[in-house]
């Protein structure tokens, strides 16, 4: 999910999560329940339709009351939730969801593998809590390496080395220093206790062991535990990362979970370049206040896009490649030479013309001077030259003409330019 800050997208994860956690741990991360209500309502709703693996649609709908308290809460939804507590009690894994909010860091407890919370004690409350906490903190990577360790031996590690091998670039597990009690890795600087790695480096490692704790935990008993079905929620999933690595990430996840769905929000165009057809939602502000928030499926596919093509499509808003300095020059270069200033955000030229033709002259050559070692963006190169004249000759025929004979004059000018000497070097101009 795709949009602007204040859109809605760290709820949309909330609600997924609250709706799907069942009886017993929706009070723990319920909270104010007035919250959830939009200002200047006094109800809502929440809706959603889950497939089962064997495509049985069930729908789960939870109901909010303005001022009602969580007994009543329970009380007007006990319809809704019995379906999911029955299916839970037959196996507590069932609709598995684990969730991260953008507060995600390590427990300080040096000593414990998972953090110890009374707001938090049940499995499911406690898989989704950094969403609903910024107080909540992940398990230890290295207190949970170590257990390992310590009850499996080297074989017990492969998990948490396949890994971190995966999704560290430059840097390679090497093994626990049992006397320090501490992680050691690989690293172009020689090999380093994991507290001493860059902060990225730490914040990636622990989110990625909190995952596969969890879910290797919770399917313990499997032969493939990171094989298995679930519902993965990310809020922010490229935060703090470099873009290299934000270009992997996706990747990452879906190798290592291959069956898991996955929601996650983001404002990284690195991020969005990844996700494939009917993969990206836009969240965007409807024309008015009551509107609310409408989402949109994107139409195509983003991987099929280039970098620059996706920058600059409406999703991101972006109407040039340069940055905003030059773009200023330009615009200014363009006004003083008597052509339009092309910006679709409608920003003008902020360039005062000399009165006379020389001080305009000395102006333009003050700015090209500014433009010296850009990319000509408006420089053709040869393979699109024949193109262009096409389009060229296309706007001039149909300058001025009705739309009644528009297609007459399209290709009439068509063919104008196929007789024409200009041919690219690959083949005939088609």
């Amino acid at each position: 999910m795709l949009g602007e800050n204040g859109s809605g997208k760290s709820t949309v994860l909330r609600t997924i999560a609250l709706a799907l956690a069942g009886s017993e741990a929706l009070p723990e991360i319920l909270g104010d329940l007035d919250w959830w209500i939009r200002e200047g309502h006094d109800s809502a709703s929440i809706e959603l339709v889950l497939a089962t693996a064997n495509d049985d649609l069930r729908r789960v709908e939870l109901k909010f009351v303005r001022g009602s308290g969580t007994l009543r809460f329970l009380t007007d939804n006990q319809n809704t939730l019995r379906e999911l507590d029955d299916a839970l009690r037959h196996a507590a894994r069932n609709y598995f969801v684990v969730g991260y909010g953008v507060n995600r860091r390590v427990t300080l407890d040096s000593q414990s593998i998972a953090p110890t919370s009374s707001a938090y004690r049940t499995s499911r409350s406690q898989n989704v809590a950094t969403l609903f906490s910024s107080n909540s903190a992940l398990v230890s990577l290295e207190q949970w390496a170590i257990d390992l360790d310590y009850r499996r031996g080297d074989k017990g590690l492969d998990l948490v080395r396949s890994a971190l091998n995966k999704l560290l670039p430059d840097v390679k597990f090497a093994g626990v220093d049992k006397e320090h009690r501490r992680l050691r890795f690989k690293t172009p600087d020689g090999t380093l206790p994991l507290e001493l790695l860059s902060d990225g480096y730490q914040a990636m490692a622990a989110w990625c062991g909190d995952l596969l704790f969890r879910v290797t935990e919770t399917f313990k008993n499997y032969k493939d535990p990171l094989n298995t079905r679930g519902l993965l929620l990310i809020d922010e999933l490229d935060l703090h990362l470099h873009p290299v690595w934000q270009r992997q990430l996706v990747s990452f996840l879906r190798a290592t979970l291959p069956r898991f769905q996955i929601i996650a929000t983001t404002h990284s165009p690195l991020t969005v370049h990844q996700a494939g057809t009917e993969e990206l939602f836009v969240l965007k502000r409807g024309a008015s206040p009551d509107a609310g928030v409408i989402v949109e499926k994107f139409a195509g596919a983003p991987n099929k896009l280039t970098l620059s093509q996706l920058i600059q499509s409406p999703i991101f808003g972006l109407d040039t490649l340069d940055s905003p300095q030059v773009a200023e020059v330009r615009r200014n270069l363009r006004a003083l030479k008597g052509l339009p200033v092309s910006d679709q955000k409608g920003r003008a030229a902020t360039v005062k013309p000399a009165s006379t033709t020389a001080g305009r002259a000395r102006q333009i050559r003050a700015l090209e001077a500014k433009l010296e070692g850009v990319p000509d963006r408006d420089r053709v190169p040869a393979y699109l030259r024949p193109t262009n004249l096409l389009l060229e000759r296309i706007a001039q025929e149909l300058q001025g003409k009705q739309s009644s004979g528009a297609g007459a004059s399209v290709q009439k000018a068509v063919k104008a330019v196929a007789r024409t000497k200009a041919q690219p070097s690959t083949g005939k101009l088609k």
